[in-house]
């Protein structure tokens, strides 16, 4: 078990030292984070050609068409936009289309003939080649985006952060950017419309990974969070209220709420996801709920829906893990750095990345999954392991000069390669990755503790501040050293979920998902036990009772010894 000490090991105030662990300096301001952190909307680089060329489109009563991008911050930020303009122009003449697979961008044969306004949130920076498509005939193109984009378009008006020296922050996703377009048209028509929807801002942010270290980012969602207003998202929110215990912070939607979204993108057919996109816009609508013969708002029926469809695409997912793990041994691709795996005919397309993830957990390394498409290309996913010292896997197989392209962020990426050009990349990347380990993981720790030094005051003060924890403000880690504890004193609870548990000093140390094998293995080491763990610290209110936790992350056995007798 490998773990570095991040900075000084400072409990005096642990706030102060995880968040100057994170690069957070001025920790005052970012504790107190308020509207001066806000970035004016005029900033971005072509902001006011765009709103100006929807406002006529809008004044014309033409029909405007929107893409939603695959992925909850294009649902998010396509929600958001047809919101607003139906409150400034509430006979506006939108139309919009859901991609049926991942696709990302406009597919120009699926616009309308007799539209005179494409706008593409979250997405179509690079589309040059159709934006110039529709230029021709008389279409006027609109992009609201904030991805990685190598030149303006000299035929749609691209509205991006990345191409906007002016607009400093970097990480404000899709729906950031569509929100800001929309405080533009606030200030312009003297109303005030934009800022009901900052729970679409937050959710988006979040889902797309944002760096929370930004501060206007942060505050956007902070202020999100605070005020659930969309329909669809309260219903999301009352359906994973026993999971999330009823807190509504970035982790709790990190991992309850914007899964479910995703899932219905993944797996769901077209007609849910057109009904699940429906559900985050401001109209009454019912559904007919057949089992049990009643009509329904739609958005708490589609919150059912999204439930058994993240059911279906967990199924889905164990069993091309399964298959995939099998080519696995058969090719011994552990014999490789980093794990390359063509799944041509193995895995659902769309749950390519939510793989990636996995295997990318399970192997302990960076992970690309591939597969062959109707043009003889290797096209797929890309995924980092955040414990590997690779921090950057995306610019690592750009360096290699062997991809078609690697495109998205830095450890969630696609990618496209020539079949005969993959032996030699997978060659070069084990070269360049020689001397690196990837069979161990290396946690980076706050805190190094001898287990006497471990309070429940320390513990309770960082679970006090689990609503920062977001992207690059990672949740902190303590590495607890010299823990003693009698074989007897663990415990392994759980019927299906299996729980392990132990007490010291009235502190629980507690490891989610183990197994009866794990438990046998570690009361077979000795009469009493001890170890070196690595784990989170959390605070388990249970019938207005407290008890502090260190919830385990990896731990290691240094010794077993007899018991000591007290006589």
């Amino acid at each position: 078990m490998k773990y570095n000490l991040i900075g000084k090991n400072n409990t005096f105030d642990p706030l102060k030292q995880i968040l100057y662990n994170r690069g957070i300096e001025d920790i005052d301001s970012y504790l107190k984070i308020s509207k001066d952190v806000v970035i004016h909307w005029s900033k971005l680089k072509n902001i006011k050609s765009a709103i100006d060329v929807l406002l006529h489109h809008l004044n014309k009563k033409h029909k405007i068409f929107i893409q939603i991008d695959s992925d909850p911050d294009g649902y998010t930020s396509s929600a958001l936009l047809i919101n607003y303009i139906k409150n400034i122009y509430p006979d506006a003449n939108i139309v919009w289309r859901v991609h049926e697979g991942k696709e990302h961008g406009v597919i120009v044969e699926t616009v309308p003939e007799d539209v005179s306004l494409v706008i593409l949130p979250d997405s179509g920076s690079n589309q040059i080649d159709e934006h110039r498509y529709l230029k021709n005939k008389g279409v006027d193109v609109i992009v609201l985006d904030h991805h990685e984009c190598h030149c303006d378009s000299p035929y749609a008006i691209v509205v991006n952060s990345q191409l906007s020296n002016d607009y400093s922050n970097k990480q404000f996703s899709g729906v950031g950017i569509t929100y800001k377009f929309c405080t533009g048209i606030d200030d312009i028509l003297k109303v005030n419309f934009a800022d009901q929807y900052l729970d679409l801002v937050a959710i988006g942010n979040i889902a797309d990974s944002q760096d929370m270290r930004s501060l206007e980012t942060r505050y956007f969602v902070n202020s999100g969070l605070k005020k659930i207003r969309n329909k669809m998202l309260n219903a999301l929110y009352e359906k994973q209220s026993y999971s999330t215990k009823g807190v509504i912070n970035i982790t709790s939607t990190s991992f309850y709420i914007n899964p479910l979204i995703n899932a219905c993108i993944r797996v769901g057919s077209n007609e849910e996801k057109e009904q699940m996109f429906r559900s985050f816009l401001e109209v009454e609508e019912e559904i007919y709920y057949k089992r049990k013969g009643v009509y329904e708002p739609i958005e708490v029926n589609t919150a059912r829906t999204l439930g058994n469809l993240k059911a279906k695409q967990d199924r889905l997912r164990n069993k091309g893990i399964e298959e995939i793990s099998e080519r696995i041994r058969e090719k011994n691709l552990l014999d490789n750095k980093i794990l390359i795996v063509n799944i041509t005919d193995l895995l659902h397309k769309n749950l390519t990345g939510v793989v990636a993830n996995k295997l990318a957990e399970k192997h302990k390394r960076p992970t690309v999954l591939l597969r062959l498409d109707e043009e003889n290309k290797f096209k797929g996913s890309i995924r980092g392991y955040d414990k590997s010292p690779i921090k950057d896997f995306k610019k690592l197989l750009q360096s290699v000069d062997k991809f078609d392209f690697v495109e998205g962020h830095p450890n969630a990426a696609g990618c496209q390669i020539a079949p005969e050009n993959l032996i030699d990349a997978n060659n070069i990347i084990n070269k360049l990755l020689e001397d690196v380990d990837f069979n161990s993981d290396l946690h980076e720790v706050d805190f190094i503790l001898n287990v006497k030094q471990l309070t429940k005051s320390l513990i309770k003060e960082i679970d006090k501040h689990k609503h920062l924890w977001g992207q690059n403000v990672d949740e902190p880690l303590i590495a607890v050293q010299e823990v003693e504890v009698n074989k007897e004193d663990i415990y392994l609870n759980g019927k299906t979920s299996k729980t392990l548990k132990f007490r010291v000093n009235d502190i629980e140390f507690i490891k989610f998902f183990s197994n009866e094998d794990e438990y046998n293995n570690i009361v077979s080491q000795g009469d009493r036990l001890v170890l070196d763990v690595i784990g989170k610290a959390s605070v388990n209110v249970w019938e207005n009772k407290e008890t502090p936790q260190i919830v385990i992350e990896e731990y290691e056995i240094i010794s077993g010894k007899k018991k000591q007798l007290l006589f």
